[in-house]
């Protein structure tokens, strides 16, 4: 192998070595194998065993899967994906969505028919209603055989920007319907709900992981990043929009480290920096190219198995498992072995891309099966000359799906018998022990709504005798059903469930009943809910007793502030839910609770968000709070913590000016006299900017008559393409998008903020999508200047000749910016030069502040590895 790379490669960084792989580690040659020759590369688990389940020629190139009611397996197949190192041909219409058919019982498929082809890089799929949701770039489509032909002759556009054909790695994926009946993806900002005859609703949401998307038995959602192995969210994120001047935490939480050990069976130097992250036998130690995560919810493994997580690693060739508790109302992970892995292969071809549930309460595995997965946006020239010396981009084409059972377990039987059965029978299934079982029959339910279900429904959902799970999935599937269906009565049986998780689930669906005005009974025994115990119940509570706005339900919720506030997550879900109430809250909470650090936290944040949404009447309601004399010192004190939270700080520590639309006069009343809260506020003062305030430094040059149009062309195509995830005042959304209010990217070089909005950033979990195609110079250097005006902010206007040599600068670039990349542009720039072709490199770790959509894991995979 050579030090110096022949051609460079996207992935590259300029000046770093790649050096050889060392001579001590000896490489073995990676053959195309056959399915047998494959499954004998195998090590699992001891009391496990793989089974074959359809392999090439009969499917090729699989990365998605589901398993119809009736049996057939449905799959994705990314036929073009990387057909050789440069990518050439990638979005030829060669994509297939195959259907497999075992017909002869014997727990193998041997049929195959084809639903749709002529697809450029389909990559997901969901069955629903009399119809398929294809995710085909740009578009979803929900598709349909309108003439019992077996093959899609009907397609519908659900959306037209899911996902797109330049960066498969960063793209939309999954379609799961979730136990909320909205259908998830990772990697994407919206969700849809079916509503019948081929309709959808769609409704914006914070974006999930990389590649692939789960969920537990209660319905929180499981998703993971090429080198973050599990996350999840503890909140389900439509609350965490209600309060436009706060990010609440509560998605896109780790279980476990992102370093989280691996122990490959085989050397990998086959990954993107080889050269540098290998040990010293040729293995990587943590994941690179963490794909398609399951929560195991099934029976056919022991109990201890069931809600542990299953995360496939195709660069290591594995599938790790990972232990899954919940302490406290927080959920944990760790590693399930220590030295060694759930499953692992010798065969470098093995490419674990997707696990599922199935029918049976086996573990079902996508295996791509192909020895080139790293696309060429990262693609370094380590990995190029790995693949070219050892012919890892031959045999194409081919695929695997493995069943993972216990030994001893029977057959594989792919019929649950859920495709024709009765109403009343199909509510039986919500009772039954695998996960996939009631998921599949709470969707049938809910897609056909027919009223014979109703009444079995309710009678289910409060039965005592049956299942928990089973009465929170009848809960679930009334709400779907929409109307009458779930009616008070149900709701008032299930809020006094004995088991939390049923209790949970009746407070989040009976939120229709406190509706102003409120059903003053529900109220009563949802408030009655708060003397229990159980953290989950607790935090379900904070959540909605925000939603019905009455003084009764914030009167509960201080009090349970007394009571849980040091719980997790506690907070955010309390001051999501205050928006335009929080001046009074506080004030009630103040009268009634002791003094602590936990309940001085909750004032401190919802003073800063009351500061955040710009709006002065808010802002003066709280900040009044400080010359109330009813206020209990340590409250007072609580306020004004609040008030430094809001003030903002560079990356780098540096305080910033923040700016209030309102003289803050009883901030300025409290720093004339004595005392720690005078003293601490003072300096606040002087970082902060009102209408009015003397010696605030010279004026803001004022903006022309061309500068004044642009910002106003700015203003309009902000709220109409940016708003939604960057919110009105500029504050952001928690797991979407970030604050852009004293961004270091916004307030800097608008040569850098240009490239920004041209091709995109990835940061931590988030990704801004690029508006290079969609946007021309014109209309992006009004959006830049609108921002770079608006919420405080004095800089100047952006123009579109700033925006069209950006434009030119990244002309060769796909792949979205890191921090690293626009870093060494700034660099660049300040020795006079522009940055290399394309922008900066495409290495390095994300971060930083600037605008972008949220999304996911951190793209780790530009610095270490490989990942579908």
């Amino acid at each position: 192998m050579l030090a110096a790379p022949v051609f460079a490669q996207n992935g590259d960084r300029a000046g770093e070595e790649q050096a050889p792989l060392p001579a001590h580690i000896v490489v073995p040659p990676a053959p195309v194998l056959t399915p047998e020759q494959e499954a004998a590369t195998f090590k699992l688990a001891p009391g496990f065993r793989a089974e074959l389940v359809a392999a090439d020629p009969l499917l090729g190139d699989p990365v998605a899967m589901q398993f119809g009611p009736d049996g057939r397996l449905w799959v994705v197949e990314m036929r073009g994906y990387m057909p050789n190192p440069a990518a050439e041909g990638e979005t030829d219409p060669v994509g297939v969505i195959a259907v497999l058919t075992d017909t002869d019982g014997d727990g193998r498929y041997d049929k195959r028919s084809v639903f749709a082809d002529g697809l450029a890089m389909p990559r997901a799929l969901a069955l629903v209603g009399d119809g398929v949701l294809v995710a085909a770039p740009p578009q979803l489509w929900f598709m349909r055989d309108t003439d019992g032909d077996g093959k899609a002759d009907a397609r519908t556009e659900v959306a037209n920007d899911y996902a797109d054909l330049k960066n498969p790695e960063h793209n939309a994926n999954g379609l799961m319907w979730a136990m909320d009946n909205w259908i998830y993806s990772a990697n994407y900002t919206g969700r849809f709900r079916y509503l019948g005859d081929g309709k959808f609703q769609r409704e914006a949401t914070v974006t999930r992981g990389q590649w692939g998307i789960s969920q537990d038995d209660t319905g929180r959602i499981f998703y993971n990043s090429n080198s973050d192995p599990l996350r999840h969210d503890p909140i389900p994120s439509a609350y965490l929009k209600r309060h436009s001047g706060f990010q609440a935490a509560g998605t896109n939480v780790a279980v476990v480290p992102s370093n989280l050990r691996i122990w490959p069976g085989r050397v990998t130097p086959g990954v993107n920096r080889g050269y540098r992250i290998l040990d010293e036998t040729g293995r990587i130690t943590s994941m690179t190219a963490a794909s398609g995560p399951v929560v195991y919810r099934g029976t056919l493994f022991p109990a201890e198995f069931r809600g542990d997580a299953f995360v496939p690693e195709p660069s290591a060739n594995l599938i790790k498992r990972i232990k899954v508790q919940e302490k406290d109302g927080v959920v944990v992970g760790a590693n399930a072995y220590e030295g060694t892995e759930f499953m692992t292969s010798t065969d470098e071809r093995f490419r674990p891309v997707n696990l599922y549930n199935g029918p049976d309460g086996a573990l079902y595995v996508v295996d791509f099966y192909r020895g080139l997965i790293q696309h060429r946006i990262y693609l370094t020239s380590f990995l190029r000359q790995q693949v070219e010396a050892r012919g890892l981009a031959e045999g194409r084409g081919r695929g695997r799906i493995w069943r993972i059972v216990p030994e001893g377990a029977p057959r594989a039987k792919f019929d649950a018998g859920l495709a024709k059965q009765a109403p009343a029978a199909l509510v039986a299934k919500l009772a039954a022990a695998d996960g996939w079982v009631r998921d599949t029959a709470q969707r049938l339910l809910v897609e056909r709504k027919d009223a014979a279900a109703v009444a079995p429904l309710r009678a289910l959902a409060t039965a005592a005798g049956q299942p928990a799970l089973a009465r929170v999935h009848a809960l679930w599937t009334l709400d779907g059903f929409g109307g009458e269906a779930l009616d008070r009565a149900t709701v008032l049986a299930a809020l006094g469930d004995a088991d939390a998780r049923v209790a949970a689930a009746a407070v989040r669906v009976g939120e229709r009943f406190l509706k102003t005005p409120s059903d003053p009974v529900v109220l009563e025994r949802t408030i009655a809910l708060a003397a229990r115990p159980e953290p989950a119940l607790r935090l379900q509570l904070a959540l909605t007793l925000g939603e019905t706005r009455e003084a009764k339900a914030d009167t509960a919720l201080a009090a349970l502030v007394a009571a849980a506030a040091a719980q997790p997550f506690f907070t955010d879900a309390v001051v999501s839910g205050l928006a335009g109430r929080e001046a009074a809250f506080i004030a009630g909470l103040a009268a009634r609770a002791a003094a602590g650090a936990t309940v001085g936290d909750v004032i401190a944040t919802a003073t800063a968000a009351a500061l955040r949404t710009g709006q002065a009447a808010r802002i003066d309601a709280v900040l009044s709070l400080v010359a109330a004399e009813t206020m209990p010192a340590w409250a007072r004190t609580a306020v004004v913590a609040g008030v430094k939270q809001f003030l903002p700080r560079s990356s780098d520590g540096r305080a910033l000016k923040a700016f209030l639309p309102v003289e803050p006069k009883a901030l300025v009343a409290l720093a004339a006299g004595t005392g720690p809260d005078a003293a601490a506020v003072r300096p606040m003062l002087d970082q902060l900017k009102w209408p009015g305030k003397v010696g605030q430094g010279d004026p803001v040059r004022p903006l022309t008559a061309a500068e004044t149009a642009l910002f106003e062309q700015g203003k309009t195509q902000f709220a109409a393409l940016c708003a939604a995830c960057h919110q009105p005042n500029g504050q952001g959304l928690a797991g979407l998008a970030p604050s852009l209010v004293y961004s270091k990217w916004v307030l800097g070089d608008d040569r850098l903020l240009a490239r920004i909005v041209l091709n995109g950033k990835v940061q931590e979990n988030l990704v801004m999508p690029p508006w290079k195609a969609a946007l021309d110079d014109q209309q992006i250097a009004a959006v830049l200047t609108f921002v770079r005006r608006s919420w405080g902010h004095e800089e100047d206007p952006v123009t579109p000749a700033t925006v069209a040599t950006a434009r030119t600068a990244t002309a060769s670039r796909a792949e979205p910016f890191t921090d690293a990349d626009l870093e060494d542009a700034a660099r660049q720039l300040r020795r006079g030069r522009g940055p290399r072709p394309g922008g900066g490199g495409p290495g390095g770790a994300p971060g930083g502040e600037a605008g972008m959509r949220r999304p996911e894991g951190r793209d780790r995979n530009a610095e270490t590895g490989n990942r579908n």
